[in-house]
């Protein structure tokens, strides 16, 4: 048997490949290998709270980035303010990379 309930890795790698504002780059993560049912506990705790909700889910799908933004909220702040679009698509490389596909047969 090769997959095995409760061993799915707690974090991924990932590179995403972003295009836009006239600049062409690679973004290196890893993200937390959250389950739909924590992003939607996660969810229910943000209700309410004046966070702003892209960069929230950021830094909670985010372990660790290679750039010179900070993981932080005023990082990602800063980062889609010079880059608008870049949390939409950090949060779609997560979703992207995490799903399961099939490979081959």
């Amino acid at each position: 048997m090769g997959i095995k309930k409760g061993n799915a890795p707690k974090t991924f790698p990932a590179e995403l490949e972003l295009v836009g504002g006239g600049e062409s780059s690679k973004l290196r993560l890893t993200y937390h290998n959250r389950k739909p049912s924590e992003l939607a506990d996660w969810l229910k705790e943000l209700e309410g709270s004046d966070a702003p909700f892209l960069p929230s889910m950021v830094l909670h799908i985010v372990k660790s980035m290679e750039t010179d933004y900070s993981l932080s909220l005023e990082g990602v702040l800063e980062m889609e303010d010079e880059r608008p679009g870049i949390c939409d698509a950090i949060i779609a490389g997560f979703h992207q990379t995490r799903r399961v596909t099939l490979q081959g047969n």
